[in-house]
């Protein structure tokens, strides 16, 4: 195999086409794509339809059944010290509160972390917690579903969550993995929080809440192609095709599929030519505490040994350094390095598990996963549109696609030519991991530690 002449034709093909910005365009005329509607079928059709168009086999549309939720209507108020509505919407998976609502005095507990919710210890119990969704300048950043678990734990009755950056937008997003919470949450706007926040810090702010959101069984579907290889390892690589339900999701997650796609493009005339099959993959319900990919690794457990590599795709697209994390597996981020110097082409490395996105059931199962990160690293700027109704289609511009399109394909034909791309870890060895990077509290604060 001339690895040359193909790297070559994978730059040219990235690079010479608008194909991954026209895929783009289509799941984002889709609308949100949020798990059960009809946006994340129209979503499924269309990603299982582009790759048989581009040669790939295998293509299934794999079902299973989930709990959903489906946002209903969301009335937040202050009672007292004087009335005045609050605009907020319902958090992902908040349950409704109790027939006629229900009213509580405010605790501000300011970003949310660990220590403010120590500081507040026994002051919590019947409360509403009110948090920011920005984080401190050092250290790890508590994720939204810690902060809502240290609220549950901590004997709150309901969470409100503000977005820390201005614009009248609040910012979605779930509160368990794949099930309903324990008590209500609504997000609101910076603006909205800000206005609360200075009545609590005067006295006692009583405020009611009435929201009511529906949630049944339902079905949703993995998506996967394959482009056959030589031998019987794998490479995965893909992202979630479901967003938030209030927008259309064009960076978070269309971007990632569409990357996907544009390696289904040019990876599909390659069959039988590399050393590994390539299995692109599109995971649903992502936006739902990392439920689909989860589901999928439970299911094919028997597989995992098989799999050389997870390569997470999740919004991968951005102006800023592009890049991989790679979770304490030291071996694949030498892996990478050598990549990097082949391909005379700088990569960002980081020493970091992410454990909310489709990256991390792989981790949990020892499976070198790592996830492409293409955005500047700025803690200030949190999420930045992401979750929230802003994030459209015109946020993501052509360029950033061919570039990062171009990355993830002469890193993905690395991945699937060398001899060895990093060991799998053992159970032991991924608890390790996780302690190191001071993940334990934290997942178990989401209900995500599955050790004892």
């Amino acid at each position: 195999m001339d690895l040359t002449a193909i790297d070559q034709a994978l730059v040219a093909g990235a690079w010479t086409t608008s194909e991954a910005y026209a895929n783009l365009e289509a799941l984002c005329d889709f609308g949100s794509r949020f798990a059960g509607t009809p946006g994340e079928l129209q979503a499924r059709d269309f990603i299982a339809e582009r790759f048989r168009a581009y040669g790939l086999v295998n293509v299934q549309v794999e079902p299973f059944d989930y709990t959903g939720w489906w946002r209903g209507s969301c009335t937040v108020r202050v009672v007292a010290p004087r009335a005045m509505p609050l605009d907020a919407i319902s958090l992902v998976y908040s349950p409704s509160t109790p027939e006629g609502g229900l009213e509580a005095s405010v605790v501000d507990l300011g970003m949310g972390t660990e220590q403010e919710y120590d500081r507040h210890a026994g002051a919590l119990t019947g409360r509403i917690v009110l948090c920011s969704s920005a984080n401190p300048e050092e250290g790890r950043s508590p994720h939204r579903r810690e902060k809502y678990g240290w609220a549950v734990a901590a004997g709150a009755v309901a969470f409100i969550y503000a977005r820390h950056l201005p614009g009248g937008l609040p910012e979605t997003g779930s509160l368990r993995p794949g099930r309903l919470g324990e008590i209500p949450a609504v997000a609101v706007s910076h603006e909205t929080g800000c206005a609360l926040k200075r009545l609590v810090a005067k006295g006692e702010t009583v405020v009611s809440l009435d929201v009511q959101n529906s949630s049944h069984l339902t079905t949703a579907y993995h998506v996967l192609g394959e482009i056959p290889g030589q031998t019987s390892e794998i490479v995965v690589a893909g992202g979630h095709y479901d967003g938030q339900d209030i927008s259309q999701g064009a960076v978070d997650d269309a971007t990632g599929v569409c990357l996907t796609l544009e390696l289904a493009r040019l990876f599909g005339p390659l069959a039988g030519q590399l050393r590994r099959t390539i299995r692109l993959m599109g995971f649903p319900c992502e936006e739902l505490g990392v439920l689909g990919s989860t589901r999928y690794v439970a299911a094919h457990r028997q597989e995992m040994g098989d799999i050389a590599i997870m390569v997470n795709l999740d919004s991968a697209v951005g102006s800023g350094p592009k890049g991989f994390t790679y979770g304490g597996m030291e071996d694949v981020a030498a892996t990478l390095r050598g990549i990097a110097k082949e391909t005379s082409y700088a990569l960002r490395l980081r020493d970091r598990v992410g454990t909310a996105s489709d990256n991390f059931p792989f981790f949990m199962q020892g499976v070198p996963a790592i996830t492409m990160t293409a955005k500047e690293s700025d803690r200030a700027l949190g999420r930045g549109f992401g979750h929230t109704a802003m994030d459209t289609l015109d946020k993501v511009d052509d360029r950033d696609m061919r570039e990062c399109a171009m990355v993830a394909a002469r890193v993905l034909l690395r991945l699937t030519d060398l001899e060895a791309v990093g060991r799998h870890r053992t159970p032991d060895e991924i608890k390790e991991i996780l302690v190191a990077q001071d993940l334990e509290a934290p997942l178990r604060a989401q209900d995500k530690w599955p050790f004892p």
